[in-house]
């Protein structure tokens, strides 16, 4: 009775904690989902469907499940040469993502093979995929035809149901917005853009200007892939069908994170939590939807997770090539793997500690399910650390390709970065603008400026986030993960967690610590969710029973918070409004233009400018994706060349000039900051005010040339040269 009430007790509490956070959420939400009524009007406006547009979204999403079946297809042959055992708890599902991971690990680093070679052809891109398909079309047969007779099939309760709804109600939203013409920040940077620019060319040369194609692009591999194929029929159908590619990893992570939560003996329904509460995530929304890499990081990572918990438990091989393949996977989409690399080495020598002092088994104990407990003798603590660092090295050697590619061109594996400690050369970038860059991701989260914000950011990342906005980690998490925070110490606390949970946590927790002190853009926190979904999960149902007050209220909870992320992700869908373009009721060139300001201009460049003429983009987030002429653009700080040329300049004939022969013909700036002396970059505080003025003079005289300007509004000017 005592125990009941307790739980009771606790019940109430996480009741009324998940409702002050959903309030404090809400109450931060006045730019997106407390203007959903209003935002829902977007969605409208004039036709909804349109032969082209829908052809082009037809063929990209056929084109994305192909791809789909290729992966399979290659990591099902993987797993015909690497034995593999199944627990009693053994997840389909679960094995279904881990072939597709494999094969998308494997068919990646072949598309950087092909780019070294200059083959980034239709031809190469037909052959991957025929050769794919017909193991993966076999693959999925077997999967169709397959019975699991180990397992009494459960039923599907009302709640579960409405748990798979609200799971599939983001997927839905993110694979129609990944359809549209892409408008994201970074995928104009690069992720869509260097594909682009890769196949012009037939290969994977670093692209003049653009930085980004020094880094390791894994992920954009298949962007490749996926423009290539869809581009036999259209270009629109090529870039539908990248988007679709790079949004098929965000269903893949979910079902990851539901088979490993069902492998390791948690029930069906706080598996679909467990599941929902990650495909709430705004920004995971936005992740999915915008052609970003980081939900194929999370994937791989949250897989490397599960085999290092695997790895724990039985010491064997299979699980030491899994690591190195999905950390090596990894690593060659984003450098900060090395941070997960970290946690896991602690992990390890963790490990081999434990075996040096290992905990004596009662008999009849099942050994795999004690964190500690092993037979003495089992395994040696040298040989623990070898198996764990090995695994670790081998996931280096799979990604260095992309790292010794950037090292002989560069002479520093991890250029861009860091090239205060590596030196490293490249032109367009130096030592100069990489510290730069390292203190313009310092920004994100607003440590720099209030050291209290390392203290509050889990408060601040969940609840007051904002996108676009670096001081506030340019995005959101929401309240889930502190509603369930409680109850994971509580369980910790009382020793009632599962290894796996434990582990899940632990690497979390590491990674997090990394993420808060480097650049703690909230993207870069995806990869860490999963794994504290699934730990929340094993801590509830370790702590309660089915039916108690604390099982209910945590779910509720839970699934409440979920609703309102959901929902708040509809608001960013509704923002973009991108149904019509997809279905074809919006042309794509009026999709732009609705969502951005500066693509009217573009328009007027790709349709009144000569192919040849060389166009100079100042301050334009240099988007080299939706223009069709030769480009010179500074990589990040857009106004680097700018500002040198204004400073060694004395007027804007002598400028003008200077931009001549460089060979630009046109010059595309936005300027609506650029001329204001309180905000230009313009400006050197180091120099006298009277002198900064005259070199923003000359700089608006060149501008602002009313004899020479092509086109021109308050925030933009374009401008011939000659």
């Amino acid at each position: 009775m005592a125990e009941a009430k307790k739980t009771s007790n606790a019940g109430f509490a996480i009741a009324i904690w998940a409702a002050i956070l959903v309030t404090v959420f809400v109450a931060f939400r006045s730019t997106d989902l407390l203007r959903l009524p209003s935002l829902v009007g977007n969605l409208g406006g004039g036709p909804l469907f349109g032969g082209e547009g829908v052809l082009a979204s037809l063929v990209g999403a056929v084109v994305s499940c192909v791809i789909l079946v290729s992966w399979l297809g290659v990591g099902t042959f993987v797993f015909r040469y690497l034995k593999t055992e199944r627990s009693d708890n053994h997840s389909r599902v679960l094995e279904i993502v881990r072939n597709i991971a494999v094969g998308a690990a494997i068919t990646s680093l072949l598309w950087f093979f092909l780019g070294l070679a200059g083959l980034f052809s239709p031809i190469a891109a037909v052959i991957i995929t025929v050769v794919g398909l017909v193991e993966g079309g076999l693959s999925v047969f077997r999967v169709l035809g397959a019975r699991n007779e180990d397992r009494v099939p459960e039923k599907t309760a009302v709640f579960d149901r409405a748990l798979l709804l609200l799971t599939a109600l983001p997927l839905a939203l993110a694979f129609i917005a990944s359809l549209a013409p892409p408008i994201a920040k970074d995928s104009l940077l690069y992720h869509f853009s260097l594909p682009k620019a890769f196949i012009s060319q037939g290969g994977s040369a670093f692209i003049q200007g653009n930085i980004a194609s020094y880094l390791a692009l894994g992920t954009e591999m298949h962007a490749v892939w996926a423009m290539l194929l869809g581009s036999f029929v259209s270009p629109r159908a090529g870039e539908a069908a990248s988007g679709a590619v790079v949004f098929l990893f965000f269903p893949l992570l979910l079902a990851a994170i539901y088979g490993w939560a069902r492998e390791i003996g948690i029930t069906k329904r706080w598996s679909l939590v467990a599941t929902l509460m990650v495909a709430a995530v705004p920004t995971a929304f936005h992740v999915g939807s915008s052609g970003y890499v980081d939900l194929a990081l999370a994937l791989f990572i949250t897989l490397a997770i599960r085999s290092l918990c695997r790895w724990w438990k039985f010491q064997d091989t299979q699980s030491i090539v899994l690591i190195a393949i999905f950390l090596g996977a990894a690593l060659s989409i984003k450098l900060t793997t090395v941070f997960v690399i970290a946690a896991f080495a602690l992990i390890v020598l963790l490990r081999a500690r434990g075996a040096k002092n290992p905990v004596a088994i009662a008999p009849g104990s099942d050994s795999a399910d004690d964190s500690t407990a092993m037979a003495p003798g089992a395994f040696s603590p040298g040989r623990i650390v070898l198996g764990g660092f090995a695994a670790l090295l081998l996931a280096g050697v799979f990604a260095s390709p992309w790292y010794v590619r950037n090292w002989v061109a560069t002479g520093s594996p991890v250029f861009p970065f860091y090239m205060s400690i590596w030196k490293g050369a490249a032109e367009g970038w130096d030592v100069e603008r990489s510290n730069l860059f390292q203190g313009m991701n310092s920004q994100y989260g607003g440590a720099a400026a209030n050291p209290v914000n390392y203290l509050t950011a889990p408060l601040r990342v969940s609840l007051a986030a904002q996108p676009e906005d670096p001081p506030l980690y340019d995005g959101v998490l929401g309240p889930m993960f502190l509603i369930g925070l409680p109850l994971l110490i509580w369980a910790f606390w009382k020793r009632e967690v599962a290894i796996e949970a434990k582990i899940a946590a632990g690497v979390a927790g590491v990674m997090f610590l990394f993420w808060l002190f480097s650049s703690a853009q909230l993207r870069y926190l995806l990869p860490i969710v999963p794994a504290l979904a699934i730990a929340i999960a094993a801590s509830v149902e370790s702590l309660s029973g089915r039916r108690d007050a604390l099982n209910k209220a945590a779910k509720f909870s839970l699934a409440g918070a979920s609703i309102v992320c959901i929902a708040t992700s509809f608001a960013w869908f509704c923002q973009k409004a991108p149904l019509r373009v997809v279905l074809g009721g919006e042309t794509r060139d009026q999709y732009l233009t609705r969502n951005l300001d500066y693509y009217p201009f573009y328009q007027a460049i790709n349709s009144d400018t000569p192919t040849d003429a060389k166009v100079w983009l100042i301050n334009m987030r240099r988007d080299t994706y939706h223009i069709e002429r030769p480009v010179f653009s500074d990589y990040l700080f857009e106004d680097w060349t700018l500002r040198k040329m204004v400073w060694e300049s004395r007027s804007s004939q002598e400028l003008r000039a200077k931009a001549a022969a460089m060979g630009i013909q046109y010059v595309l700036t936005r300027h609506d900051f650029l001329f204001d002396y309180s905000r230009s970059t313009l400006v050197d505080d180091k120099k006298p005010r009277a002198e900064n003025e005259a070199k923003l003079k000359i700089a608006k005289e060149f501008i602002l040339d009313p004899a020479n300007t092509v086109k021109a509004d308050s925030k933009f000017s374009l401008i011939k040269v000659f």
